[in-house]
């Protein structure tokens, strides 16, 4: 997988950028976007350094992809609590409880 493109965006966009389903795609060198083609896309991401939301990739070319630098950096944390908040069991319950926390916070400021 060429991860150049993608380590541009997210460098450019301090740690995160939106990239379309389509770059990703071409990223792996496929013509379209299949099951496989996006398991395959998710699993380099991850290897790459990199976390993605949704955490589903699309299918549709036309669709965005939040992909950000996994581990310290800007919006890490909260990517963290994103990823964390998305499975299940009590250290879910917990990312959605500090999640909510930090929100409410920055509605107060």
């Amino acid at each position: 997988m060429d991860l150049s493109e993608v380590e541009k965006a997210v460098d450019d966009g301090r740690g995160y950028a939106a990239i379309s389903v389509k770059t990703l795609r071409s990223s792996v060198g496929a013509a379209r976007a299949k099951k496989n083609v996006v398991a395959e896309i998710s699993a380099g991401l991850r290897a790459g350094g990199f976390g993605h939301v949704p955490f589903e990739i699309p299918k549709r070319q036309d669709r965005v992809v939040l992909v950000y630098r996994l581990g310290p950096g800007r919006g890490a944390a909260l990517m963290a609590m994103v990823e964390a908040a998305h499975g299940d069991g009590e250290q879910a319950n917990g990312a959605a409880w500090l999640l909510s926390t930090m929100l409410s916070s920055l509605d107060t400021q």
